[in-house]
């Protein structure tokens, strides 16, 4: 049998015990058991600690390092390392040359070429060296639904486990200040993806505080968000924007304030609707609204007040003819839409609740993230389409979410034996 194509299928070879645990010997021929595997190590050094095996009738305790060839254990320069000192069996494929710790004792050796089945080194490899959308297509129409399920169930608590890392990166920079980090995070998603970055950095330069002010005067809380943006540094003919100008001149004085550069915020190849612009309008109608919008969402507990508190904002009327200052077009609706409202619970509402459970120990708010993509249609892209023709169809965002972590996160890095299909697949 040709060598592995990786080391890695040898960690997941040994990690699982892929080979008859019964009657193993060492390459020198002394009786071996396997008690313990270990802890597989993702850092430096061996690539499994804690591990324990009994050799002849000596139990021994500590390290296994795993190789294609024994000889890439110099490659490596592990015979000068003394970290390697504690290393009790070495794992390979082939045993080419025999290998000694620094105090020129031999290291036992396990040889694992003759004693597995091939046909797990076969489906590696051709998952691994394949060109396909996902590297298991051919397969997955074969796995059992409650693999798939339990692999979508994994992928999405990992995707809001990332998310609400990236929360708790804003709510670590505003000092354990729920409100302000409910606020950051909530205006970043009202940039849908494109305008995202220069609308977290917006509300970072425009606190909550300044804001709570001015509640009682919209054009004030608008001159404040445009003003910010870096959108009003230019001439217009409009009375509105030049009205937000005015205000945002002695605002901007009073505050201390400073503008974004205007070119952080994308237009081109984006929907009119979508322009930052819009979102800005809404946003500050949002503010405008609603105060204390972190406990607000806390103190819901149906899907459809939700939905109340992004629906039927009262918007500028000048945005009812307008996408951009001093062009008017014929248009009809300023307010979010349903499918913008449900981006919004997907990105922020749900991450944040989440956030939130974890970060008090409260599992119903975790529970309530989770209700939350349950209860919204699944997103219709090219991942979730490529997914259903496969036969993985996601019922509800839940899903979607955890399919399109599942793409970018273990599809396209061919990392399957990390992931629960793959293991599936491989040990079939």
């Amino acid at each position: 049998m040709a060598i592995p194509s990786s080391e890695a299928i040898l960690h997941f070879i040994w990690k699982y015990k892929f080979f008859n645990p019964l009657g193993l010997r060492t390459f020198e021929g002394e009786t071996l058991q396997i008690i313990a595997t270990g802890i597989h190590n993702m850092d430096a050094g061996p690539d499994f600690h804690q591990s324990k095996i009994k050799i002849g009738e000596t139990i021994w305790a500590g390290n296994v390092e795993i190789h294609l060839k024994s000889s890439d254990w110099l490659k490596h320069r592990h015979d000068v390392d003394k970290a390697y000192d504690n290393v009790i069996l070495h794992v390979v494929w082939e045993n080419d040359v025999e290998i000694k710790r620094t105090d020129q004792t031999t290291i036992p050796v396990l040889e694992l070429k003759n004693i597995i089945d091939k046909r797990i080194i076969e489906n590696y490899d051709q998952l691994r060296q394949n060109n396909y959308w996902i590297p298991c297509e051919n397969q997955l129409p074969n796995v059992d639904n409650f693999i798939k399920q339990q692999t979508l169930d994994r992928m999405m608590m990992e995707r809001l486990e990332d998310k609400a890392n990236i929360i708790n990166e804003i709510y670590q920079l505003n000092k354990g200040n729920l409100e302000d980090t409910f606020y950051i995070a909530l205006a970043k998603s009202f940039g849908f993806k494109v305008n995202s970055l220069p609308l977290e950095i917006l509300a970072k330069q425009l606190p909550q505080n300044i804001l709570a002010k001015h509640k009682n005067n919209p054009l004030q809380i608008e001159a404040l968000f445009f003003g910010v943006s870096g959108l009003l540094d230019r001439k217009f003919d409009d009375d509105y924007p030049n009205q937000l100008k005015v205000e945002f001149d002695f605002l901007k004085k009073k505050y201390q304030l400073n503008s974004l550069e205007a070119s952080l915020w994308k237009f081109s190849k984006t929907r009119p609707d979508n322009f930052p612009t819009i979102r800005l309008s809404q946003f500050a109608a949002l503010v405008i609204k609603s105060s204390h919008l972190f406990s607000k969402i806390i103190d819901i507990k149906k899907q459809s007040d939700y939905v109340k508190l992004f629906k039927g904002l009262t918007i500028n009327n000048y945005w009812e003819k307008h996408f951009l200052f001093d062009k008017e077009v014929n248009k009809k609706s300023v307010n979010l839409g349903k499918s913008s409202i449900e981006i919004i619970l997907i990105n922020a509402i749900a991450p944040l609740l989440f956030f939130y459970g974890k970060q008090i120990g409260d599992k119903q708010f975790i529970d309530r993230a989770l209700e939350v993509l349950e209860n919204i249609n699944p997103e219709s892209n090219i991942i979730t389409k490529g997914f259903k023709e496969r036969g993985l169809s996601a019922q509800n965002s839940f899903d979607s979410q955890a399919v399109i972590h599942l793409k970018k996160n273990y599809c396209d890095q061919k990392k399957c034996l990390n992931c629960v299909i793959g293991l599936k697949i491989l040990s079939a």
